[in-house]
């Protein structure tokens, strides 16, 4: 570990040792960007990676209906390069995620598809759907690989690869629809599986969760202070509740016990929806008490495919590295 740790040293001080020979500039060279800062707006669509929709990626978009109410995120950032290879960058998004269940609708089509034990069948009989209304603050550094050596043919290309990576939080409020109707309602404070009410229940989570949010994109420099760019970026968290459901279905009898008479009923009518829709099951069914609502072993996330502008402001004339 000792070695390479030298090996790679010993190799980043050669490029800087090497690009400190180099005086002259070419007209080429205003497309790499200089020690300073820039701001920059970005605008895409979103995904929720949890419990309710689809289970796989690929069937999210195959389904005939899986692009059903997409939701948006957009926001500010501000970057601070450090060498033409590597920058900070802080942002603030607002925007929202959305799954819906019945996403798997067309994957359960034929009789060869409604058996106990498809997932996709399962869910579907489920009915949940989620809406989050949320901000985020992300810190990361980011990397372009082909600008490590500021005096190379690749780095003045106008269009860099970059990856990147960093931690972030979020505050959220999430919403689901009320029995059949497509009236939305608050979900936190209704403890649909009970959370937060002692032994035997999952604890309350907060609405301020921490998140890591990786990034592969691609950028454009259109011009010596302006630059275009696409990315797709994860973000992984720590909690499984950003769709509300995650752990059992709770005795009915708890809402009432726990909650005013309005909110139980509010908390009846979403936490289990099986019956109001009659999909496969009896009028009125309604799943046993301990039954899994959701997969409480794994951690939800969401992603975000957005396009990116930012301008660059002049930094120092002479750059450190040189």
């Amino acid at each position: 570990m000792r070695a390479k740790f030298i090996r790679n040293l010993l190799v980043l001080s050669i490029i800087v040792a090497t690009a400190s020979t180099v005086s002259a500039q070419d007209a080429s060279r205003i497309y790499v960007e200089p020690t300073g800062f820039s701001i920059g707006t970005n605008f895409g669509m979103t995904d929720l990676w949890g419990d309710v929709g689809t289970k796989s990626p690929i069937t999210r978009y195959i389904a005939g209906n899986g692009f059903e109410k997409v939701c948006f995120m957009g926001g500010l950032f501000g970057r601070y390069v450090i060498h033409p290879c590597l920058d900070l960058r802080l942002q603030l998004n607002w925007g929202a995620l959305y799954a819906n269940d019945n996403w798997n609708n067309d994957l359960v089509k034929g009789s060869s598809s409604f058996a106990i034990g498809n997932d996709a069948y399962q869910r579907y009989l489920r009915n949940q759907d989620i809406k989050d209304y949320m901000f985020e603050g992300l810190f990361m550094f980011e990397f372009m690989p082909f600008r490590m050596n500021p005096e190379s043919h690749a780095a003045h290309r106008k269009r860099q690869l970059f990856i990147g990576a960093g931690i972030g939080g979020f505050y959220f409020t999430p919403y689901s629809t009320v029995g059949t109707s497509n009236h939305w309602e608050q979900i936190y404070d209704l403890h649909l599986e009970g959370q937060g009410w002692g032994t035997g229940y999952p604890k309350q989570y907060s609405l301020w969760q921490p998140c890591v949010p990786l990034v592969i994109g691609w950028r454009w420099d259109i011009s010596k202070h302006t630059n275009i760019g696409i990315e797709y970026m994860y973000r992984f968290t720590f909690f499984d509740y950003l769709d509300g459901v995650s752990n059992q279905y709770i005795d009915s009898s708890q809402f009432r016990k726990h909650l005013s008479p309005k909110n139980a009923l509010l908390a009846y009518e979403i936490s289990d929806k099986t019956g109001h829709f009659n999909n496969g099951q009896p009028s009125g069914y309604t799943n046993q008490v301990g039954n899994l609502r959701g997969t409480p072993t794994n951690n939800d996330a969401y992603s975000t495919i957005t396009v990116t502008f930012y301008y660059k402001i002049n930094g120092r004339k002479r750059e450190w590295w040189k």
